[in-house]
């Protein structure tokens, strides 16, 4: 019987695939895909896509649900592959960077000295900015499926990314506090790319909405934060009634959420987060009593709309891994899939070809994140976001899903249970 349903999820997922096949060769001539695509008489080539996944570190429990994403697209695309008799086949190749942006420099070096062409990730926009600079010099396509820092929606380089930059997420973020009825903010947040864009775009949105932000950076590679406990009760303190603790981090983020909950001040505050932490398995285990005293840190990460590819994923997702996909696992496995239509669509495994040809892709591509349109940066254009909370369910700590912020109409939808 499970076998009997593995097979009809596969024709499934074959189907869905032809189905995105058939849109996107209605935009391009006839003759040059039957070309490119339809090459069953040649022989097999082997095209291996590399992938900078943190296995370990910061972000580790991300980085597992992108792998298995990234393996079941591999499957997928093969199974597609071979159905319409391309000569192409693909190979993942994983290497952890450990969130870690030196470690992923190196990685990419490696990969590329291997002839791999075209990445998934890193995940981590402060690992994006270090393998940037050498993807840009070699031609090497990288898609990333979660960096969202603004400094890097830079027009005509090789990084695309299939996650809307910060400038929206700052908008959600700041709608859902204000709708919360707070109109001041501590912002304790990370002294990098992505955590000074973050605070900057929450920072010009809150303060559009009449409130007041202070803001507390802080060293990601630090060893401890009491300085910044410290001065974030001060400013709490100063700031008075109506205040609230937004936290921009990754996984240092629970050192500093076990501290505030020790702190005089600021474990009376109501905290809130951001897509660095949203569904972290890690925070449940080290502070999960903790964050909830603190209101359960309702974090903002992009979500994208429900549709029947993507219902197909989650359950063939769930049967094999025993979780839930997050929304930067299905982005991986569409990001898998747009590359490896560029390879067979264009018909060669170059980089600054597949740089010309992924904007072409995307523009008819629907995945199981819906319809993937990239702007003039290369990034995906804006999207909808989530907040999710951690509760106590039954004895358990889970993360649940709140709110919604709609873009078309700029509102927090609250979710009712």
């Amino acid at each position: 019987m499970q076998a009997a349903k593995e097979g009809k999820s596969n024709k499934r997922a074959v189907l869905a695939a032809i189905l995105v096949i058939v849109a996107l060769a209605a935009g391009f001539a006839a003759g040059y895909f039957s070309r490119s695509l339809i090459a069953g008489e040649q022989q097999i080539e082997t095209v291996k896509i590399g992938a900078l996944l943190p296995l370990s570190g910061d972000l580790s429990s991300f980085g597992r649900r992108n792998n298995g994403a990234l393996l079941m697209a591999i499957e997928d695309i093969n199974r597609f592959a071979e159905a319409v008799g391309s000569r192409f086949r693909f190979q993942a190749v994983v290497e952890d960077t450990g969130t870690d942006p030196q470690v992923a420099r190196s990685r990419i070096e490696s990969l590329a000295a291997q002839g791999i062409k075209a990445f998934i990730g890193p995940m981590a926009s402060r690992e994006v900015s270090q393998v940037k600079p050498f993807a840009d010099a070699n031609k090497l396509l990288v898609v990333s499926q979660s960096s969202t820092a603004i400094a890097l929606a830079i027009p005509g380089d090789y990084v695309f990314r299939v996650v809307p930059p910060d400038s929206y997420q700052g908008r959600a973020l700041a709608k859902y506090v204000m709708s919360k009825g707070f109109t001041k903010a501590v912002v304790i947040y990370s002294n990098d790319a992505w955590g000074v864009g973050l605070f900057d775009s929450f920072k010009g949105n809150f303060e559009a909405l009449k409130g007041k932000v202070e803001g507390v950076p802080y060293d990601p590679n630090a060893k401890e934060y009491s300085a910044e406990i410290s001065r974030a009760a001060d400013l709490a303190s100063a700031m008075g009634a109506g205040t609230a603790v937004v936290l921009v981090s990754f996984e240092e983020g629970i050192q500093i959420i076990k501290l505030a909950s020790q702190n005089a001040v600021l474990s009376k505050l109501s905290w809130f987060g951001t897509d660095g932490l949203a569904g972290n398995s890690k925070l449940i285990s080290e502070a999960g009593p903790e964050t909830v005293s603190l209101g359960g840190l309702p974090c903002t990460v992009f979500i994208p709309p429900n549709n029947p590819l993507q219902e197909d994923f989650k359950q063939r997702f769930r049967q094999r891994f025993g979780e839930d996909p997050d929304s930067y696992s299905m982005n991986t496995y569409d990001a898998t899939w747009m590359i490896a239509l560029s390879v067979m669509l264009s018909g060669e495994y170059d980089g600054e070809k597949l740089a010309s040809f992924l904007p072409l892709v995307a523009r008819r591509y629907y995945g199981v994140t819906g319809y993937v349109q990239l702007d003039e940066n290369g990034d995906r254009k804006a999207g909808n976001y989530g907040v999710y909370q951690l509760v106590r369910d039954q004895g358990a700590l889970n993360w649940k899903l709140v709110a919604f912020y709609q873009i078309d109409t700029d509102t927090i939808v609250p979710l009712g249970g």
